[in-house]
């Protein structure tokens, strides 16, 4: 069937060619020429494989920048084809071993992307890369931006290696495009030293612009709940009024809820949580605590979701404040449930820990093991 595809589209591009033979038309009629052959609708990954290798045969020996625009179409409608879809159709993954290493900084690559989406481009082959390297498409598809289409991953190893090759190259939109992206991930999972290494290259290689600076400043900020480092003690609050700081607990393993009464999503892993305390009870190296933003004023509703909640053997504290307090600027809360986790030295595990029974426990007991072999 394939075969069958590809003859058809060879006969038809043979007939719709420009007249001439490519030693006697420009490189911009020929890239003309290869954009008029990409506009059609393709129903199939074996269609749109089909039309690239036809090209491909009809452009032979044309210059280099006539085989990047037929890449650059192959890319672009793979990719679009893959997210129509939801990567659900099996056939996606006969697009990716036809992809070929491009320069992102390439005079062609950097005119297809600005004519279409320059950030929507750079998705598109990153995944079809990753995806090439034989990760699944969730593994590959962006993790950097939130989309109403996907459900919010943290960003993992092909999300890092992309914001490496992006901010190393010499495409200003591009640039621009992915500083634009950078803003969700500091809220959603903060800044590790994956992340943070990419902080250098923005410098190096971005122009400076007011969104530079900006973003830049965000990876200065966020540096306080990079793992390692030592983990702030505000002030906080028990259901009897004493005053408590993170402090008072090193020798302990903390693991800690931010939560909020208002908050559903909250109330729904409450029972997670608590569960997970329970397993633990009896272990006097790991201390497990609700923090509550929600405001002074809300303290008696605090209390009662306390009581029903059944979350009275924790140890539940609150800032007892009417405006942002010092713990949510300090660690960043701009979105809860947060869960976060420390050493026994007081020092931040990572301030972005998945739920309970979602990689929560692999961290404590990662964290415990550690410390033990330290001592």
């Amino acid at each position: 069937m394939k075969e069958t595809i590809v003859a058809i589209l060879l006969i038809l591009l043979v007939h719709t060619s420009c007249s001439g033979t490519p030693e006697n038309r420009s490189v911009e009629q020929e890239q003309a020429r290869v954009d008029s052959l990409w506009h059609k609708e393709f129903g199939s990954a074996e269609e749109i494989i089909a039309n690239f290798n036809a090209i491909k045969e009809q452009i032979k020996g044309s210059a280099r920048e006539v085989q990047t625009e037929n890449l650059c179409h192959y890319i672009w409608q793979s990719g679009e084809y893959m997210f129509r879809c939801r990567g659900k159709n099996e056939d996606i993954t006969l697009l990716p071993p036809n992809i070929e290493e491009i320069a992102l900084d390439d005079a062609t690559v950097e005119a297809y992307m600005i004519e279409r989406d320059t950030a929507r481009f750079a998705d598109h082959y990153f995944t079809l890369k990753a995806m090439k390297r034989g990760d699944s498409f969730e593994e590959s598809r962006d993790g950097i931006t939130i989309t109403v289409f996907y459900r919010p991953r943290s960003m993992n190893s092909n999300d890092y290696a992309k914001m490496k090759e992006v901010f190393s190259c010499k495409n200003d939109a591009l640039h621009i495009a992915y500083m634009k992206k950078l803003k969700f991930p500091f809220r959603n999972s903060g800044c590790n030293e994956e992340f943070y290494a990419v902080r250098p290259l923005i410098e190096k290689n971005v122009k400076e612009s007011r969104l530079k600076s900006e973003i830049i400043t965000l990876f200065d900020s966020y540096r306080n709940v990079m793992p390692g480092e030592p983990a702030a003690t505000p002030v906080l609050k028990d259901t009897e009024e004493r005053e408590h700081t993170f402090a008072e607990f090193r020798g302990k393993v903390l693991v800690i809820d931010v939560w909020a009464t208002w908050c559903s999503s909250c109330l729904a892993k409450m029972p997670k949580f608590i569960e997970l305390y329970n397993s633990y009870k009896g272990n006097d190296d790991i201390r497990f605590i609700t923090v509550s933003v929600d405001r002074k004023e809300k303290r008696e509703s605090w209390l009662s979701a306390i009581k029903k909640r059944n979350m009275g053997e924790l140890l539940n504290l609150y800032p007892d404040c009417s405006v942002e307090s010092e713990f949510e600027s300090e660690y960043h809360v701009s979105g809860i449930p947060r869960y976060i986790i420390l050493d026994k030295m007081g020092r931040i595990v990572t301030a972005y820990a998945p739920p309970p029974g979602e990689g929560m426990e692999e961290i404590i007991e990662k964290t415990l093991n550690k410390t033990e072999m330290n001592n």
